[in-house]
C-alpha cells in the first residue's frame, strides 16, 4: 500500500488555503492603511499643537509655506527632526496652508483659511484618514486633502 496524498486531497487543501488568503490579505491591507492613517492624524495633531503655541506667542498664524517645508515660525514648537517631507513608506508629504487674502479664502470654492494639506495619490490612505478622523478633512487641490483648522463656509453649505 502506497502512502501519500491524492491529487483531489491536494487540490482541496490548496482551495482552503486560497480561501483563507482571500480573507486575510484584504484585512491586512486595511489594518496597514488604518495604521498609516493614524500616523498621519498624529502628525497633524503635532503640527496643530505647534500652530496653537505659535499663535499664543505671536498672535497670528504662520504664513503659507511651500509643500514639504516646515515653516520657520513652527520649528521652535516641533520636535527636532520633525519633517513635512515625503514619508517614503506612506508616499505622503505635508504642506502648511495659510490661504488668507484680505480676510477671505484664497480658494473660495474650498472655504479653507488655515490647514495642513496631505499630499498623496493613495486613495485607500485618504479613505482611512477620512474614516478615523472626526474633524474637518476635505479635498482641496490636486492630490491634496486638507485637515481644516479654520474655514469660511462656502455658499453651497
Amino acid at each position: 500500500m502506497k502512502k501519500g496524498f491524492t491529487l483531489i486531497e491536494l487540490m482541496i487543501v490548496m482551495v482552503i488555503i486560497g480561501i483563507l488568503a482571500a480573507i486575510a490579505v484584504p484585512k491586512y491591507v486595511d489594518i496597514t492603511k488604518k495604521a498609516q492613517a493614524a500616523r498621519v492624524i498624529a502628525d497633524f495633531r503635532t503640527i496643530l499643537l505647534a500652530v496653537e503655541m505659535c499663535i499664543t506667542e505671536t498672535g497670528e498664524y504662520p504664513p503659507d509655506y511651500y509643500p514639504g517645508g516646515v515653516p520657520r515660525e513652527l520649528r521652535p514648537y516641533l520636535a527636532e527632526g520633525f519633517s513635512f517631507n515625503l514619508r517614503p513608506s506612506m508616499s505622503v508629504s505635508y504642506d502648511w496652508d495659510n490661504w488668507v487674502i484680505d480676510g477671505r479664502p484664497k480658494h473660495p470654492f474650498t472655504g479653507i483659511l488655515y490647514g495642513v494639506s496631505v499630499t498623496t495619490r493613495d486613495m485607500a490612505l485618504i479613505n482611512a484618514i477620512d474614516e478615523l478622523y472626526d474633524g474637518g478633512f476635505q479635498y482641496s487641490l490636486g492630490n491634496n486633502y486638507t485637515f481644516v483648522i479654520e474655514y469660511i463656509p462656502t455658499s453651497s453649505e
